[in-house]
């Protein structure tokens, strides 16, 4: 008895220095949190922001970075390229018609000519003239290695589809007659079939075969190439393929597997390892055959931590996943690419909706500060060492289907945008994601990212042009933003939010506040924020709020808790009911035995009604803390 009370007494003492440590740790952090102010928005006879057009010298120049600024649209194949029978497609198809067994895809079975994505392989003019028509100098788009490259490379040799060349070859020609350089994207989170069975890229024969794809796209496409892309993002596929398992092949890891999937021995460090030596000979062999720069998109987001117990979370996945991969690969970069959407609340109870927050349908959450601070982040870390290094905002944008917050979010971002560029950050463009609402990976056709709709159910998937996609032309043409703009979409955006106007949401939310990387079929409603998220005017909630989140926290923590205990009780119980009454038993006395009385460990139940509560004040929580 002795020892069990000892032990229990240590346990108390680490638990409250444990959480003593957390608390400190966030008074630092939130601190510094508090203290942080960009730049102010500077009026100049009504303009807030300009952009230097790019190409001031002869048209040969134009490929060079630092010729001015520029700005594009956005896509890739997975998202828009239809007769296209990729992993995507396979994955998706795994689901059945009916609602409970939808598949891994969302929104995706319930959605007309759902395959048929954008027809930007039979009908890509549709795409090429609405970002022609919004004035971008710009287009950045994909090729599907495994449309192009049919098997693994065997000894050297590959079995290439020449009519999907001479395809993309038409389709580049085709942005380039209407006046926009392409930046062509050679791999956007679609591994060949071939490759799955290899293991993806857990195996290092995939940095052979990605430089021998690289060697076929330059020597094809290499002379309407004016931007290289090697990789887009590829931590976040990592992290959803292999340590998660909701990407395609859909293979989910063990538990274990699953816990050590970040550590240094995990499949995430060998992957990034694996897709950062392909980068370096993807690098090497565009040099030897293009003048055009290369470089990479990176996923970035703003990490911050929900509640007080919550300061390691991103401390740790910024840690993980912000800088190491462009530190291994910095000097094989002619610019670095930074995708930014929004901000994520990161908890050890998992990622947390909040309610004074504005979300994107995809659920990201709107910070325009966070954007300067990552490009900023980015500019301090590597101008020491990589002084030549250029930017490019390869994906920014908002899902939107009322196209009521997407308009002053563009606004705010190129604003913030800007303050970094007067800070001395060398961005050389802004590319907008995307032209037209797209299958968006997991999240199937729900979130809608584009300046266009598009009418699924009519024939000739028509586009419908939203208000954003005319701000969006007027800006780039201007090549400014302008404080009449700010002014107009901030205030009709404040009286939606004053009238109390409801907008789709297609993240799934748990009572408790919770939200998961699970998609919905069909987009629920979310009431629009009147927080003011401008940029510049950001403001972190006070002490008290962060008291009650971390309330939230404990309870979805202690609920956590007794529910894994209910599961492990139950599991134990099984066991041994199976041990006492096992097959022997039953062979002799029936498959309906009923356990002797005296058995009495079969029949314990341990009470639900523990976890029922504590899942239940988790679940009011939340609500008074305004999801």
């Amino acid at each position: 008895m002795v020892s069990v009370a000892r032990l229990l007494s240590a346990t108390v003492f680490a638990v409250l220095t444990m959480v003593q440590a957390l608390g400190l740790l966030f008074m630092i952090y939130w601190k510094h949190e508090l203290a942080f102010r960009p730049p102010p928005v500077t009026d100049t006879d009504g303009i807030l922001a300009e952009f230097k057009p790019a190409c001031l010298e002869s048209e040969s120049d134009c490929p060079v970075l630092g010729k001015g600024f520029f700005f594009g649209l956005a896509t890739a194949p997975a998202h828009v390229e239809d007769q296209l029978d990729d992993a995507w497609l396979r994955f998706a198809r795994r689901g059945g018609n009916e609602e409970a067994d939808r598949g891994p895809v969302r929104a995706w079975h319930n959605v007309p000519q759902a395959e048929q994505r954008l027809r930007f392989w039979s009908e890509p003019e549709v795409e090429v003239d609405l970002a022609a028509g919004a004035g971008v100098e710009a287009f950045r788009m994909g090729v599907d290695w495994g449309r192009v490259v049919l098997q693994a490379p065997q000894g050297g040799e590959m079995e290439i589809d020449h009519a999907a060349v001479a395809r993309y070859k038409e389709i580049m020609a085709a942005v380039r007659a209407r006046g926009m350089r392409v930046m062509l994207t050679l791999f956007h989170h679609s591994l060949p079939t071939w490759a799955e069975p290899l293991g993806g890229w857990t195996n290092a024969s995939l940095v052979a075969h990605f430089d021998a794809w690289t060697k076929v796209a330059v020597r094809e496409f290499g002379p309407l190439v004016d931007y290289w892309v090697t990789f887009n993002e590829p931590h976040l596929f990592v992290i959803l393929t292999y340590c998660m398992g909701v990407w395609p092949p859909g293979k989910r890891p063990t538990l274990l597997q699953s816990a050590l999937c970040m550590s240094p021995v995990g499949q995430y460090s060998q992957a990034m390892r694996h897709i950062g030596d392909a980068h370096i000979a993807a690098f090497n062999t565009i040099k030897k055959g293009s003048r055009a720069p290369v470089g990479i998109a990176a996923n970035t987001a703003f990490m911050t931590p929900f509640s007080a117990l919550d300061v390691v979370v991103p401390l740790y996945i910024d840690w993980m996943t912000l800088f190491p991969w462009v530190d291994h690969i910095q000097h094989h970069l002619d610019f670095c690419g930074l995708n930014y959407y929004g901000q994520e609340f990161m908890s050890v109870a998992g990622m947390q909706s909040v309610g004074e927050e504005e979300f994107s349908e995809a659920g990201r959450a709107v910070y325009p500060d966070g954007f300067y601070r990552i490009l900023m982040a980015f500019h301090h870390r590597y101008s020491p060492t990589h002084p030549n290094l250029r930017y490019i905002v390869t994906e920014n944008g908002f899902a939107d289907t009322q196209d009521n917050i997407r308009r002053p979010y563009l606004i705010e971002h190129l604003l913030a945008l800007n303050a970094a560029i007067k800070e001395g950050m060398p961005v050389d463009a802004y590319f907008h994601w995307t032209i037209s609402d797209n299958w968006e990976w997991a999240d199937g056709y729900c979130p809608k990212f584009g300046l266009a709709g598009v009418d699924r159910a009519s024939p000739n998937l028509t586009r419908v042009l939203r208000p954003s996609y005319t701000l969006f032309k007027e800006i780039v043409e201007s090549r400014r933003v302008t404080a009449q703009q700010r002014q107009e979409q901030w205030q009709q955006l404040q009286q939606r939010a004053g009238k109390g106007e409801e907008r789709s949401f297609c993240r799934a939310v748990e009572p408790t506040g919770r939200m998961g990387a699970d998609s919905l079929d069909s987009a629920t409603t979310r009431r629009t924020a009147s927080k003011d998220w401008r940029f510049g005017e950001y403001r972190r909630p006070k002490a008290a709020v962060m008291v009650k989140r971390t309330e939230r926290v404990l309870r979805i923590w202690l609920s956590d808790l007794l529910v894994a205990a209910q599961q492990a009780w139950d599991a134990a119980n099984s066991l041994l009911c199976r041990l006492m009454h096992g097959p022997h038993h039953q062979q002799h006395h029936g498959a309906k035995q009923q356990p002797h009385k005296h058995h009495q460990g079969a029949d314990i139940k341990m009470p639900s009604s523990a976890a029922k509560k504590a899942a239940s004040a988790a679940s009011a929580s939340a609500d008074k803390d305004e999801l």
